[in-house]
């Protein structure tokens, strides 16, 4: 996926190298404690045609945890959520492009299943996982306070309810608008703060930061079953669709990031 939006290339190339810098230079060792995830840049996008390596950055995205909650479903992120992105600059237009690879993660099973009740879901058939997927183009620091724009889907996997079953559609998609915070939204949810980056690695640049949002909007899930008959259950279920103000995303983040002229590309 790519999104092309007009900047002001000389003020953002610089100020993307300088920031760079000041962040490598003061980079911290992880604690003790601190388990960084591992990470590998062989799956990065191929850069457009012309593009000057100097101008692009590859980075590896590894949600490890925090917690979603969408209107009835709230759950903990115990398995990483990896996205893998490119960000750079023409050097004659200064329009920076991003190109998102890849969003891959494990299902994640829900607690209580189809019925919703803990204890529930002993069999198979009773079990929902979910997954997020893409939905839509990623954005960076669209607008002052939020980091990251993400459009995503979440899919509903029960055998009763096939394949192709998703909380929110390409169309109509979940989207978060991810910042450090605070945050702003509607009752009855309340203000939250996430942690700005903090980098615990050089070789690769690894950054660890907290992003939330907890004012976005779940719409209604959408081709649950043949002819989407199954849609009001998984509504009723998962408490959709969900007004802005009831539903919260934080992400605890490990970010690698790597220079396409690092990465042997030219």
């Amino acid at each position: 996926m790519r999104r092309t939006t007009a900047r002001r290339a000389a003020a953002a190339v610089l100020g993307t190298a300088v920031g760079m810098a000041g962040l490598v230079a003061q980079a911290a060792p992880a604690a003790a404690d601190e388990e960084i995830p591992e990470f590998s840049f062989e799956t990065c996008p191929e850069l457009p045609e012309g593009a000057d390596a100097n101008l692009w950055l590859c980075t590896v995205a590894k949600i490890t945890g925090g917690k979603l909650t969408l209107g009835g479903i709230d759950q903990e992120i115990h398995s990483p959520i990896t996205i893998v992105y490119a960000n750079g600059f023409d050097p004659i237009t200064f329009e920076e492009t991003v190109i998102v690879e890849s969003l891959e993660s494990e299902p994640i099973r829900v607690e209580g299943g189809i019925l919703g009740i803990p204890g529930s879901d002993f069999l198979p058939i009773m079990q929902i996982h979910a997954q997020p997927q893409l939905a839509g183009d990623l954005e960076l620091s669209p607008e002052p306070g939020v980091q990251m724009r993400q459009r995503m889907k979440i899919s509903v996997q029960n055998p009763l309810l096939g394949d192709t079953c998703t909380i929110g559609t390409d169309e109509d998609p979940i989207t978060l608008d991810l910042g450090f915070g605070p945050t702003d939204p509607p009752p009855p949810n309340e203000p939250i703060t996430g942690a700005t980056p903090v980098d615990v690695s050089t070789d690769p640049w690894v950054v660890r930061s907290t992003m939330v949002d907890n004012a976005f909007a779940v719409p209604k899930s959408a081709n649950c079953g043949p002819f989407g008959w199954f849609n009001g259950i998984v509504d009723w279920q998962s408490g959709l669709p969900s007004p802005a103000g009831s539903n919260t995303a934080i992400f605890t983040t490990y970010s690698a990031s790597k220079g396409y002229t690092a990465l042997g590309t030219t």
